[in-house]
């Protein structure tokens, strides 16, 4: 059966060689590009099948080239996203990348935004596991696309994904920006109970810092926006978290911690509260409460 798929991919990149040729006597003046890129696409398919993961994803990458020397922007970002998909299956991810990277401004070029912004999820996605820096780069890349758009939510999408890593990375201060730049997308749609519990985050991230002073001026600043976010429970929480912190009373502190505001938080946050206690204090799990219930919080 492989042999059998190979055999069919060499055929189909001799009709791609085919099409590429011109001939005065058949009248044909200009090279197939289209057809072209199709037979390499169904070259790609069979190599795939055959387990050729190298030689299938550079067939999508000549595919590419040639609806691109056509003007087809759209498909050649597409087959450029099949073949990083490809080499990420073999952890090739640095070719990967830069695929992806290549698709999402083709497919932005093409003016198809939408597709630019699912390829940036899609992208990150297989590669967060394997390789986070490379996936946040990802989600750099489409942050910047969409605020040129002025695409206020999808950019808010993107600066969430992006904290998360910047937290499983351990970079609090990427984590900081991150977190600040998503309040002030929410807070230009409005969306102010968004505002309240990242305001939580920017003190825990600064409480993991050890700077509580940071920690009130991030909150000050948060809570400034609205007053609604101001008079909220979420900002009671900040207040209580920073006020026992610089107290330190670990007790009240750790008590807090299980509140149910900050157990709802996403994962990476509740992974950071374990580590959390207030000077001359232990960490007592963070509000994560017993061993089993935190296993359950982080499923």
């Amino acid at each position: 059966m492989s042999s059998d798929r190979l055999k069919e991919a060499a055929e189909c990149e001799r009709k791609a060689e085919e099409c590429m040729k011109t001939s005065m006597i058949k009248l044909k003046f200009k090279p197939d590009f289209d057809g072209a890129a199709m037979a390499m696409e169904r070259a790609s398919v069979c190599y795939r099948n055959a387990k050729e993961h190298r030689k299938a994803a550079n067939s999508l990458v000549k595919a590419a080239e040639y609806y691109e020397q056509n003007r087809n922007l759209f498909h050649a970002a597409k087959a450029r996203e099949g073949a990083g998909m490809l080499l990420r299956e073999i952890k090739e991810y640095s070719e990967a990348v830069a695929l992806f990277e290549k698709a999402i401004n083709g497919y932005a070029e093409s003016g198809s935004l939408d597709t630019a912004a699912m390829t940036v999820e899609k992208a990150a996605d297989v590669l967060k596991k394997d390789d986070p820096k490379k996936a946040l780069a990802i989600y750099q890349q489409g942050l910047a696309l969409v605020q040129q758009s002025d695409r206020t939510k999808m950019a808010a999408n993107f600066l969430k994904a992006s904290t998360k890593l910047f937290l499983e990375l351990g970079d609090y201060k990427g984590a900081l920006v991150s977190i600040r730049d998503e309040i002030e997308k929410f807070a230009e749609v409005r969306e102010f109970p968004r505002i309240g519990q990242l305001a939580i985050g920017l003190v825990l991230v600064n409480l993991a810092m050890e700077d509580s002073i940071a920690a009130l001026k991030d909150y000050s600043w948060a809570v400034s926006l609205s007053d609604d976010v101001k008079h909220s429970e979420d900002a009671r929480v900040c207040e209580n978290l920073i006020g026992y912190y610089e107290a330190g009373d670990n007790e009240s502190f750790q008590n807090v911690l299980k509140l149910g505001a900050l157990r709802s938080m996403d994962n990476e946050y509740l992974r950071l509260q374990k580590i959390l206690k207030a000077p001359g204090g232990n960490s007592g799990g963070g509000g994560a409460g017993d061993e089993e219930e935190e296993d359950e919080g982080l499923c």
